[in-house]
């Protein structure tokens, strides 16, 4: 897990034309990708995490997370609540990010401030955008797919009291971990330059919770 290179930091809708000038590092452009979502790597271990992160859109839930940008040693808490992949509430420490259909706004939460659409430069310094969650990992994943070194270890473990189906990847620069529940939410991200880990989560999500703080 010593492998260099902040995560891409992705503007707006994950727009990958412009991306060019985002990733410092090693780790490759989005342009770069190996496969676009629901395609298989030929991995079996890489491809069974991959198939839980790409269903995440349908999955209804809440779920709470601790963020550690490794760079600067900042460390978020997160929550996320989805009733569909158009309806849901992103909050990562002060910011909040509310999509609802075709409308989406980026909130601060201290201030009470609201933008018109998606602002993921407000949160640019973690390293993460508001996509962290499933999408995001699902992308770095396919990434480190390529690069892999050696084999690919599987493992099931418990993540914030819900089994996990996890994937650790020779690198380079030593070892990533990827995990992800079964209803394809993100469990846990271990990497040189952010660990995201899981520390609550709930099926059981109405309408009400996406009310604005």
């Amino acid at each position: 897990m010593a492998r260099p290179g902040p995560l891409a930091v992705l503007v707006g809708a994950l727009t990958i034309s412009t991306l060019s000038g985002c990733i410092i590092g090693e780790r490759p452009s989005l342009s770069e990708e190996p496969g676009a979502p629901g395609e298989p790597t030929g991995d079996a271990a890489i491809d069974a995490v991959l198939e839980l992160l790409d269903s995440a859109p349908s999955a209804r839930f809440s779920a709470d997370f601790t963020i550690l940008t490794r760079f600067g040693g900042i460390e978020t808490d997160a929550e996320v609540v989805q009733l569909s992949e158009d309806r849901r509430t992103v909050t990562i420490g002060d910011v909040q990010f509310r999509l609802d259909g075709a409308d989406r706004s980026t909130c601060n939460l201290a201030s009470g401030d609201c933008a018109s659409g998606v602002k993921n430069n407000r949160i640019s310094d973690l390293q993460i955008t508001h996509r962290f969650y499933a999408e995001e990992p699902a992308i770095r994943l396919r990434q480190d797919a390529g690069a892999r070194t050696g084999t690919t270890d599987a493992q099931q473990t418990e993540i914030a009291g819900q089994p996990a189906t996890c994937v650790v990847i020779p690198l380079g620069g030593g070892d990533v971990q990827y995990c992800a529940l079964a209803s394809g939410v993100l469990a846990l991200i271990d990497d040189a330059d952010v660990h995201i880990e899981l520390t609550g989560y709930d099926a059981s999500v109405a309408a009400r919770d996406l009310a604005s703080d």
